[in-house]
């Protein structure tokens, strides 16, 4: 892990100072920092935009009970957008404004929530509920409740646990 950020902080700025040199070669030295500055600027203010619709939307999924894991990768994926965008440089640049593009945005979180979530099932198992209400011939209704617990490192020896509960079942209730 040192190693890959010992180089990414060796060649992300050659390349920038390479690809800054090129264009500045191309359009001038003012128009290439004046460019930098803009891309800053308006990333600033993209990431100001976005964070606060991305913020709006996860107050609006905590209002229906729901958890807002979608928006808060996408506020990950918007901040380091912005950052990026801040860094002077035509290529963090692109990345950082790639970062911010909705669609874009959008399928990187889901990803990384999905791979996230395999990641916690591979280690931590799952758990499987179900509810269903059966109606038994006589006119009452049984109610059952099942739970399946996986491991995801789980030991031979462990066997595969089925809970259940049956409420209102035909059987007559002792007082």
């Amino acid at each position: 892990m040192f190693k890959f950020f010992f180089l990414m902080f060796l060649l992300v700025p050659a390349i920038e100072l390479y690809v800054l040199i090129e264009v500045g070669g191309i359009i001038g030295a003012v128009p290439t920092i004046l460019l930098t500055i803009a891309t800053a600027v308006i990333g600033a203010n993209l990431m100001r935009s976005q964070g606060l619709a991305t913020m709006q939307s996860a107050q609006v999924n905590m209002a229906a009970g729901q958890v807002p894991a979608n928006e808060m990768m996408e506020g990950v994926f918007i901040f380091m957008g912005g950052l990026l965008l801040l860094i002077p440089g035509f290529v963090t640049d692109f990345i950082g404004l790639l970062f911010l593009i909705p669609p874009i945005r959008h399928a990187l979180a889901r990803k990384v929530i999905s791979q996230r979530r395999a990641q916690y099932a591979r280690y931590h198992g799952n758990v499987y509920e179900a509810d269903w209400s059966e109606n038994a011939g006589d006119g009452s209704v049984n109610r059952v409740h099942i739970e399946y617990h996986t491991s995801g490192q789980r030991r031979p020896e462990e066997p595969d646990v089925i809970d259940g509960e049956v409420i209102d079942s035909d059987e007559p209730k002792s007082k």
